[in-house]
């Protein structure tokens, strides 16, 4: 399912970087079931398979990721968009585990896990806050995978207060919880084989107000007893999205505009590069405004779905009753200089991005924009990683 070359063609016209020496628009992928509406959040690649946390439909969307054709939609009591309230919306988070047809993805109060060579959900692992016997009819949101301990984390951030499950992906059970008291919710995650470690973005605390990474041993995660062993302070960050990259690097996608604690307008619209074995901040890249980033092995670059970036690369505040001014983009730094390559236009509400280092593709999951004429409907966007 995908929109003829033309639409690719359009792209290059107006953008001035679909040239044939960098990254450019190379696709423009259709969803079936959005014509009038998409709603969506994480998106992965493994395998050749493209991802993606459809919410309009319902469903577990999955491409191939070197064609760009649609190999199913896969349904199976996921929550879909209840209104404007993502707390209570899903599916979210999808984690797929290496060399298998097994996807978790995270839903409201639960985790469903996929079998993509079956299409369809398995189970359903129903999920409270510590403590409760009830549901709190809030999302369990975005994931990671500890291939050393067979577990699998999930960050619950609307709850109160937020709190973080770990699974067996052996037992497909339960293992243990770690509530973060204080804490005004909880972002993307990342498990280190290097260092053993998880490491969650926290969106802010009494002495972090505006954003720190927590740093969780996979040792207290297998003993039951779950605790943050280091955090690494932020700044005026407002922290979401968090991969791992080469060496000891770590990215932090930084979104200002959504501090928990007001970031102060005039605050640099970010994307920083940390050593995540002591949290010294090795580079603050200018592009931002961010929800998910990924890293490439292949290319050696990160990518940044910077669905709130502002000209100017300070944070303007909306104004009383209106909505901020931003340029949704994908921006792509090089790993090896940290360093910002370039900026792209991306579709509106554009939070979402994936990389098939091998296929040299990014996917980029948007919704339509009236103000750029490259994004009349809605769709994914892919770009070139090079």
């Amino acid at each position: 399912m995908k929109r003829t070359d033309v639409a690719a063609a359009a792209f290059c016209a107006i953008v001035v970087s679909c040239t044939s020496s960098g990254p450019k628009v190379v696709d423009e992928l259709t969803v079936p079931g959005t014509s009038t509406a998409f709603t969506f959040d994480i998106g992965q690649v493994d395998q050749g398979r493209y991802y993606l946390a459809d919410r309009t439909n319902k469903a577990l969307d999955v491409y191939d990721a070197q064609t760009g054709q649609l190999i199913a939609q896969i349904q199976g009591g996921f929550a879909g968009q209840t209104g404007a309230n993502n707390d209570t919306s899903g599916p979210d988070g999808v984690n797929a585990i290496p060399g298998t047809n097994t996807v978790y993805v995270g839903d409201v109060s639960s985790v469903k896990v996929v079998d993509v060579g079956t299409k369809t959900v398995v189970k359903n692992i129903a999920l409270t806050p510590p403590g409760s016997p009830k549901p709190s009819g809030l999302r369990a949101d975005e994931g990671c995978y500890d291939k050393d301990d067979n577990l699998m984390m999930f960050s619950h951030p609307a709850d109160s207060p937020p709190f973080a499950s770990f699974i067996s992906t052996t037992t497909q059970t339960l293992v243990t919880q770690i509530s973060f008291t204080g804490s005004a919710g909880l972002e993307a995650c990342a498990y280190d084989p290097a260092t053993k470690s998880f490491y969650v973005n926290n969106d802010g605390t009494p002495a972090n107000p505006n954003g720190e990474v927590d740093v969780i041993s996979a040792a207290s995660v297998v003993a039951h007893a779950p605790v943050v062993a280091k955090m690494y302070p932020l700044g005026d960050c407002g922290p979401t999205g968090l991969d791992l990259g080469p060496g000891n690097e770590m990215v932090v996608g930084c979104d200002p505009s959504g501090a928990a604690g007001g970031a102060p307008a005039g605050t640099p619209i970010v994307t920083l590069i940390l050593d995540r074995t002591n949290g010294n901040k090795l580079a603050s890249v200018p592009i931002g405004g961010a929800d998910q980033v990924a890293y490439d092995p292949v290319s050696n670059r990160y990518f940044v779905a910077a669905r709130r970036w502002q000209t100017g690369g300070v944070l303007v505040p909306a104004p009383a009753g209106g909505s901020l001014a931003v340029v949704p983009s994908l921006g792509i730094i090089d790993a090896g200089s940290r360093t910002l390559v370039m900026r792209l236009d991306a579709g509106n509400n554009a939070h979402s991005v994936a990389v098939d280092g091998a296929a040299h593709r990014v996917f980029v999951p948007h919704q339509p924009q009236s103000s750029n004429a490259l994004f009349p409907a809605a769709g994914i966007t892919v770009y070139s990683t090079r």
